[in-house]
């Protein structure tokens, strides 16, 4: 089982730049988020995809014009 850990620049082969680029994204995905989620989708044990999903919460609820 591997861990998320931050990207190691000295990383040379392949598969170390595809993993830190997936590393990069999944961050980059998480960043400036209050509420929300971040899911990760896995086929045949790769990442194949990353939905952000990002919420606005309010103190007050918003009031819409009438029409």
């Amino acid at each position: 089982m591997s861990t998320l850990a931050t990207p190691d620049s000295n990383a040379t082969s392949p598969e170390s730049k595809i993993e830190s680029e997936t590393v990069r994204r999944i961050l980059r995905a998480l960043t400036g988020i209050d509420y929300g989620s971040v899911e990760i989708i896995i086929h045949d044990s790769k990442i194949v995809q990353i939905d952000r999903k990002q919420r606005s919460r309010f103190s007050q609820p918003l009031t819409v014009p009438a029409r």
